[in-house]
């Protein structure tokens, strides 16, 4: 249910720390320069590691940079602990650690909420070297996958299974709940959910995780089946753009750690001032529905938007439609040109660089975007450059689910907290 419009009778929700992988590397803070910067990763495997072997450009994280923790229990954690599970961690650490929380001696009316869709990762690379070794094995195939495969692999991926990895990073002692899936929006659906937990009372922080699926051919052409997916990455393919042809592909992680204002450890770094998903009978309406609602909601006029832009033909024109006719023509940026989209977490990923964007004063270049398509209407996407934001700025974020029959829409309303742009830059410190 939405929340009641223009209600004002709730507690002030704050973000005191976020945490991204993506293929920029460690942090908001590498990725929001490589925006500002131009720069994109599709086809590279992030900035080292290989890219997957898949018929769609894609923008991949640099697994060796992610670290585990040390210590006995983590170490025997470890054992069990999947691509998903080590990328949640490492977000969540991050978060954590902005808002000076460490998870040793944490006494809190607190939680987490995972946005990740099951991963069948650990299968997927187990199998084919399974299938090469049983060559010569006197076992038939069955009895040797029932004796080699682990027993504990298919709970891996589960996103409740995750979240207890997380909820050991943070202190949150099994206290954890999962939103993913078609009606999670990118991991807005998650916000939301937390948002709802911190506002009744129920809970004074929220730890919010989402993971995005690791890029497999057989995922992946099952998303292209339902809207195919982009065929290149070059200048032109961003979003918005006139010859845009298809959602790219990325992977990542991200963290959002929200706690209400009043009991907040951490120092605020922005404010969440509305969020919602929405589900109507078609994709059209659920934006427009969504995009009024939490305009209505917040108590603060967005000055910019940050646009889910998954560089879709059908999308990014359904997006327009709802922001512009409501909202006006906002400034515009996205993420998607330079690390595609990353399913789960995108609008998470989003979110993170909304705040550091905030934090920074200025409103990043969408990536490969060459000439804003003429269709879209009264645009004014930002190209080439930054552009600096002005004084208290607040952003309205906006997220889908991919796919043709997908319905869900998500929005959310960010504001900074710092109306002077030094002590903005101290918080960020």
């Amino acid at each position: 249910m939405p929340s009641e419009p223009g209600r004002r009778d709730r507690p002030d929700i704050v973000v005191t720390g976020i945490g991204v992988i993506s293929p920029a590397g460690i942090g908001a803070a590498p990725l929001w320069e490589a925006m500002a910067a131009g720069k994109t990763f599709f086809g590279t495997g992030g900035h080292d590691g290989p890219a997957p072997a898949l018929p769609w450009p894609s923008a991949c994280v640099d697994t060796t940079e992610i670290t585990w923790p040390a210590g006995r229990d983590w170490a025997n954690a470890g054992k069990y602990a999947n691509q998903s599970a080590r990328w949640a961690v490492a977000v969540a650490r991050q978060a954590l650690e902005q808002a000076g929380i460490t998870g040793d001696t944490e006494d809190v009316r607190g939680g987490t909420v995972m946005a990740v869709g099951s991963s069948s990762d650990e299968l997927s690379d187990v199998i084919p070297q399974l299938a090469s070794r049983h060559r010569g094995d006197p076992r038939p195939l069955a009895k040797f996958l029932h004796d080699e495969v682990p027993d504990y692999s298919y709970i891996r991926g589960i996103p409740s299974q995750l979240g207890q990895f997380v909820c050991m990073a943070s202190g949150f002692r099994g206290s954890n709940v999962a939103a993913y899936g078609e009606a999670a929006a990118g991991g807005t659906g998650a916000l939301s959910l937390a948002a709802r937990l911190l506002e009744s009372g129920e809970l004074d922080r929220m730890l919010v995780v989402g993971v995005g699926a690791p890029l497999t051919t057989t995922a992946m052409a099952a998303f292209d089946q339902d809207e195919p997916l982009g065929t290149r990455a070059t200048a032109g393919a961003g979003p918005f753009d006139a010859e845009r042809s298809g959602t790219l592909l990325g992977q990542g992680a991200a963290a959002i750690l929200l706690e209400r204002a009043d009991t907040a450890r951490g120092t605020a770094r922005a404010r969440l001032a509305a969020c919602e998903v929405l589900v109507a009978a078609d994709v059209t309406a659920s934006a427009k529905l969504v995009v009024d609602t939490v305009l209505t909601d917040a108590d603060t006029t967005p000055t910019v938007w940050w646009a889910h832009g998954a560089c879709s033909t059908r999308l990014d024109r359904v997006e327009t439609e709802a922001v512009v006719s409501r909202a006006g023509s906002l400034p515009v940026t996205g993420s998607k040109g330079t690390i595609g989209n990353a399913f789960e977490c995108s609008a998470l990923i989003d979110t993170a660089l909304v705040v550091e964007s905030l934090g920074r004063r200025e409103l990043p270049p969408a990536g490969l975007l060459r000439r804003p398509d003429p269709a879209l209407g009264a645009l004014d996407p930002v190209i080439g450059e930054s552009r600096p934001l002005g004084p208290a700025p607040t952003a309205l974020i906006t997220a889908f689910t991919h796919g043709q029959h997908a319905t869900a829409a998500g929005a959310l309303v960010i504001a900074s907290t710092h109306e002077d742009p030094a002590d903005e830059g101290k918080a960020r410190t």
